[in-house]
């Protein structure tokens, strides 16, 4: 729809005003349609990765709260693949991820350097898994 509203709808009408209307709605469903399509898969690689880092981190977090949930979450899964369970799985997981990093950024010693690198380079990962193909940045 997105690429028939630019090609065909767009020349056919005017004002200029209009075709920008109409640009950005087909903008709005490209976004939709990559976002539809990559939700689930998205959600669940992070969620995954999430779960990782807590089993590291409940090696290194001298915290025995927050340890005992890193552990109960680096062995729950996810099981229902609706994006609104799997978008409240990952608020849930990232909260937590939150609070590890801050913990960790407390801590002295090599094992704390090296998971607040890996907890970085997720947080980056993330950011790219988000990117928008039609995105200029």
């Amino acid at each position: 729809m997105a690429k028939d509203l630019v090609e065909r709808v767009i020349p056919a009408i005017s004002p200029a005003y209009h075709q920008g209307t109409i640009g950005m709605i087909a903008n709005m469903l490209s976004i939709t349609g990559e976002e539809w399509d990559r939700g689930a898969s998205r959600r669940i690689e992070e969620n995954g990765r999430l779960r990782e880092i807590f089993r590291d981190g409940a090696k290194v977090s001298k915290n025995a709260a927050l340890n005992t949930r890193l552990i109960r979450l680096a062995e729950s899964t996810d099981s229902d693949f609706r994006i609104s369970a799997l978008e409240s799985d990952n608020c849930t997981l990232r909260a937590t991820l939150i609070e590890l990093h801050a913990q960790i950024e407390k801590q002295s010693g090599p094992e704390a350097r090296r998971l607040e690198e890996i907890i970085w380079r997720e947080l980056a990962r993330s950011t790219e898994r988000r990117r928008l193909s039609t995105a200029p940045f």
